[in-house]
């Protein structure tokens, strides 16, 4: 049994695939005998999910210890606000941590790079190790998508990230087109480990299309077109307008947008201006009503912007074709198309395009064998592919390797430390 320390920007009550991610890691290695805490900010005042109740400083939730930090606001603010408060983030979490004591080992969720900061940090206070999980590559995705131009910005971004991966014991990736990219930065291949970004089959089953989702949003027996999840920088909205657009004419089908993010405002504005019928919002909904809304669904929407160009894997496929709805996707090529094609569970067109975009769902809205064929063989895949139960067990069999190498390797300099807080 090790002491772990997770550190995470979300967790629950915030609705976001991160939150999902981290919670059922942080639970399942808690289940394995474990002691677990997580620190995470409260959840933000501006959060627009549906789950609200006050979240409290600390907490057992799933057998999990959580801790929560205060911090300036990161979501829905401007970028350059937003990389000063990932600063503040860290910060507030090595205090908390050193309050808490040491641990063993130490996982922490990137984006933010200043997350693995926090845990050089707090390991060289504790001696212990650190495993960062890499999700989004900054800078580079930010770059791709013109949120850092600066190149003051851009420096301090890369040496956060080149200090994140030489501090780190262990990095793990969603995908193999990122461990490419973080072995060309110089990271040893055995230093890498590929971890998919998983997705609870039991939790998450095929369901009958008629639920409570269908009364809720007045759907009645439409084809919805579901996209589900934060609409921010890197998801391209406008191209899911223009598919309504395209199919403005088309009865009983309706674009459904569930979610919030920087550029949900925008594209509501956009609808309104278009004069758009056939596209309805709503905010998030309840994790554990997710698969519900996913089953109310005809086929669901992955989109990315044409100028991404780092191996970014939305978690909502895997979730869509674990529903076995069939995902209409418009991405640039890359490991989440990938993703998509290798499944066999969805349709992929070029992204921006929204005239290709409005034919395939067309084509799945007149083809319900086609439907039917693409969402089996996405739960089929994911089913052997994409299981939690043997991602999170990589981490932990991870931990136990990194804090085993840590014990047989002392860190130089320890004998200049004072003793071990706790």
């Amino acid at each position: 049994m090790m002491r772990v320390l997770l550190l995470t920007p979300h967790y629950p009550p915030e609705i976001r695939s991160v939150s999902v991610l981290m919670s059922e890691l942080a639970e399942d290695l808690a289940s394995a005998g474990h002691q677990v805490t997580v620190l995470t900010p409260y959840p933000p005042d501006n959060m627009a999910e549906a789950e609200r109740r006050a979240a409290r400083a600390r907490e057992e939730r799933g057998g999990v210890r959580v801790v929560r930090v205060t911090a300036l606001p990161f979501v829905k603010v401007a970028p350059t606000v937003r990389a000063v408060t990932h600063f503040t983030l860290a910060a507030s979490m090595i205090e908390a941590g050193r309050r808490l004591g040491r641990h063993d080992v130490m996982i922490a969720y990137s984006p933010p790079l200043t997350l693995a900061l926090a845990c050089e940090v707090l390991g060289r206070w504790w001696r212990a190790p650190y495993v960062l999980n890499v999700q989004d590559l900054y800078p580079q995705t930010l770059i791709d998508l013109g949120l850092a131009r600066s190149r003051i910005v851009v420096g301090v971004l890369r040496w956060l990230e080149r200090r994140a991966y030489r501090h780190a014991a262990a990095i793990t990736v969603h995908s193999e087109g990122n461990r490419a990219l973080v072995a060309a930065r110089g990271v040893a291949d055995a230093k890498i480990t590929v971890v998919p970004n998983w997705i609870d089959t039991v939790a998450t089953t095929p369901g009958p299309r008629d639920n409570a989702y269908r009364n809720e949003f007045a759907l009645g027996d439409a084809f919805v077109v579901l996209f589900a999840g934060v609409m921010g920088y890197a998801q391209d909205m406008a191209v899911i307008v223009d598919a309504a657009t395209a199919l403005r004419d088309e009865r009983d089908l309706v674009f459904l947008l569930i979610g919030d993010g920087v550029r949900r405002a925008e594209t509501e504005a956009l609808v309104r201006t278009r004069g758009l019928e056939n596209v309805r919002f709503g905010p998030f909904q309840p994790m554990e009503r997710y698969p519900l809304l996913v089953n109310a669904a005809d086929c669901c929407l992955a989109t990315l912007q044409a100028s991404v160009a780092t191996p970014v894997v939305p978690s909502k496929i895997a979730g869509i074709l674990a529903a076995a709805r069939p995902v209409v996707a418009a991405l640039p090529p890359g490991d989440a198309r990938d993703l998509v094609e290798a499944s066999g569970g969805g349709i992929c067109v070029l992204p921006g395009d929204g005239t290709a975009l409005a034919a395939a769902i067309l084509r799945l809205a007149r083809d319900a064998a086609m439907r039917r064929t693409l969402g089996e063989a996405g739960r089929q895949y994911v089913e052997a592919h994409y299981s939690r139960t043997g991602a999170t067990h990589t981490y932990d069999r991870l931990i136990a390797d990194v804090v085993a190498r840590g014990r047989r390797m002392p860190t130089a300099g320890d004998s200049r430390r004072g003793g071990q807080h706790g």
